[in-house]
């Protein structure tokens, strides 16, 4: 057992979660380097087909993304999808925020009228709280406009512990923390 602030992890975890990160972590480098060459490939299928297709005005461009945004924007967006899933785990919401480390008030403000847009940090925190399933974890992180990325060793030692079943902030703080990484912060 190693004790981090005031956590005891088994070592093993956090070997786990070393090795993890060594399969899964791709550094942002070769990330970039693969877009560079998928962009390349667009642009030279673009060039060919930019000469057998009529000009398209941005006018005509603008009213099919207005027409995709109403057709495939969710209602209530992130502050409705969390308040689904907690009423789905049968969670009060002074349950779901103590166990997310979020403020009472910063959820109210997230919930209210207004409907405040959460930090990557904070939805990851409430996924965790909610002890979501990896796709349902990913689909409550999209309705924030956020995804977890292997390029993010942060991300992947999220990864790690969705696969571990860890769902306990202090729990996945210390893991973070362990490999040197800024944890989950509270709002």
């Amino acid at each position: 057992m190693l004790i981090l602030g005031n956590r005891m992890i088994d070592k093993n975890i956090i070997e786990g979660l070393r090795e993890y990160l060594k399969d899964h972590y791709i550094p942002a480098q070769e990330v970039f380097a693969a877009i560079v060459m998928e962009i390349d490939a667009e642009t030279a299928f673009e060039e060919a087909s930019e000469e057998s297709t009529a000009a398209v005005t941005f006018r005509d461009l603008s009213d099919d993304a207005s027409d995709y945004i109403k057709k495939h924007k969710e209602l209530g967006g992130f502050a409705h999808a969390l308040d689904k899933k907690r009423k789905e785990k049968g969670l009060k919401p002074a349950e779901l925020y103590k166990k997310a480390n979020v403020d009472r008030r910063y959820y109210s403000r997230l919930m209210g009228p207004d409907a405040r847009h959460p930090s990557m940090n904070i939805a990851i925190s409430f996924a965790l709280a909610l002890k979501l399933s990896r796709q349902d974890f990913d689909e409550l992180l999209q309705t924030a406009g956020y995804a977890l990325s292997n390029s993010s060793s942060r991300d992947v030692c999220i990864m790690y512990c969705l696969g571990k079943s860890i769902y306990n902030i202090d729990d996945v703080n210390a893991l973070l923390f362990s490999i040197g990484i800024e944890p989950l912060g509270r709002e």
